[in-house]
């Protein structure tokens, strides 16, 4: 007999399924579920997907139209729970993922914990923690910086409006601008809840792409006063009308080589390493984990633009993630 505490949740699992890899990475993030230390409702929303079998387990599986945004809003739609957790089919959970989150899970708004990010096979060496960062609205108007794998409320949803069916990506992005907009905002907590497998999926086929600068110019029209300076009272603490000058940062005199190349170094926080672009080169440099010093192209370092900031100008809640490396003599 199954003696393990029922919570009162749905996660709910996209699945467009293009080969056997793909069903075979769906049966773990299932299995990751099945096995959790609490017991949840789970459904599958099959949208365009040849190679989803008739039955995983005991679960629901439904059908919906293409697209990652209309299989979510399906899901949570068909959810009769005061929560749901959006889980995406090719993830994975340590088995008290669930546990802790309804264990820490506030009054109002969302939680979301720490990712670890891998690419292959869990345990392998390939994986480095993302640790989470606290919520911070400004930062999200960036771009969001935690996975989809938040615990929500299902009557939130509905004030959010849904994710945007018509966004062929980035679609969370704007979801959770929306949220905070609404009054909606998230509470972090430093355990790790969530497995996110890094792939080539739409956003690492499309990032940094024209397509993908078109769909972000796209989805900040749609939030065009809070990037005006114009905050609606939010429980993020912002005020109607508030607006925020942008101050670049002060950074000592840019030094480079006879090749136009300066040496800087990565201070950030994350474990592992990242991709960069350079906003005025489009150069890509790597960073992160073991790789902490990197030489860039000086026109890369500062452009004064809070739209466009060069490597020297990122900053991640408020602290600079690149500092100049001192040339010695």
């Amino acid at each position: 007999m199954d003696k393990r505490p029922i919570v009162d949740c749905t996660v709910v699992i996209p699945a467009y399924l293009k080969n056997n890899q793909d069903l075979t990475w769906l049966i773990e993030a299932v299995d990751s579920v099945i096995e959790q230390t609490v017991k949840c409702k789970v459904i599958i929303v099959e949208n365009g997907s040849e190679y989803l079998p008739d039955l995983i387990g005991n679960i629901s599986i439904m059908h919906s139209a293409k697209g990652l945004s209309a299989a979510r809003n399906s899901g949570i739609k068909a959810s009769t729970t005061e929560f749901f957790f959006p889980f995406d089919c090719n993830d994975w959970l340590p088995e008290n993922a669930l546990e802790i989150v309804f264990k820490k899970c506030p009054d109002k708004g969302f939680l979301y914990g720490s990712t670890m990010l891998f690419s292959q096979i869990r345990g392998m060496g390939d994986q480095h923690l993302y640790e989470a960062k606290p919520y911070d609205f400004r930062e999200v108007m960036k771009m969001v910086y935690f996975p989809n794998g938040a615990l929500q409320r299902r009557a939130d949803w509905e004030t959010i409006g849904g994710y945007r069916e018509d966004l062929p990506f980035l679609e969370d992005w704007d979801y959770w601008m929306t949220a905070g907009e609404k009054g909606i905002c998230g509470t972090a907590i430093p355990d790790t809840i969530y497995w996110y497998r890094q792939h080539a999926g739409m956003v690492g086929t499309n990032k940094h792409s024209q397509e993908w600068e078109r769909v972000k110019k796209l989805i900040q029209s749609f939030h065009k006063d809070i990037y005006q300076g114009r905050y609606p009272a939010m429980c993020c603490g912002n005020k109607t009308q508030e607006r925020v000058p942008w101050v670049p940062p002060r950074v000592d005199e840019l030094v480079a080589g006879e090749d136009g190349m300066m040496l800087i170094e990565y201070v950030g926080g994350n474990a592992g390493k990242m991709p960069f672009y350079g906003p005025v080169t489009n150069n890509r440099y790597v960073a992160g984990g073991t790789q902490t010093r990197l030489y860039i192209d000086i026109r890369d370092a500062i452009t004064n633009s809070r739209q466009s900031p060069g490597l020297l100008e990122i900053a991640d809640h408020g602290r600079n993630i690149f500092q100049q490396v001192a040339i010695e003599d």
